[in-house]
């Protein structure tokens, strides 16, 4: 009889053992993948906001060509208004992106145990 619970109890014991060893080992992939998600799902909103960026700024330049009468405007400082400011709004969100992104790595950093 001594056998056979000195073997339940190995084999009990053992599996606790594996449990917590996954636990602990999933634990750092979870965070990681936490973080994957997070990158991905700002990337999205960059790329949302670069489209919505572009769409403004073609709109501005077609409204520009279609209202161009050469003796009143000048075409090419109203495109360099536009351009000037689209690289702002880039300019913006490059900086907002820069910023979660560091947030994103900071908090995936504390959260990892080493």
């Amino acid at each position: 009889m001594g056998f056979m619970s000195g073997v339940i109890t190995g084999v009990a014991l053992a599996a606790g053992a594996a449990a917590w060893y996954m636990s602990r080992s999933g634990e750092r992939f979870r965070d990681q993948y936490r973080v994957d998600r997070k990158l991905g799902e700002i990337g999205d909103q960059l790329e949302a906001r670069t489209r919505e960026i572009q769409a403004s700024v073609n709109a501005q330049l077609a409204e520009v060509r279609a209202n161009h009468r050469p003796d009143t405007i000048d075409p090419a400082a109203t495109l360099d208004d536009a351009q000037a400011s689209a690289a702002e709004a880039a300019a913006e969100l490059a900086a907002d992106v820069e910023a979660r992104a560091a947030k994103v790595k900071k908090a995936a950093k504390d959260a990892t145990p080493e």
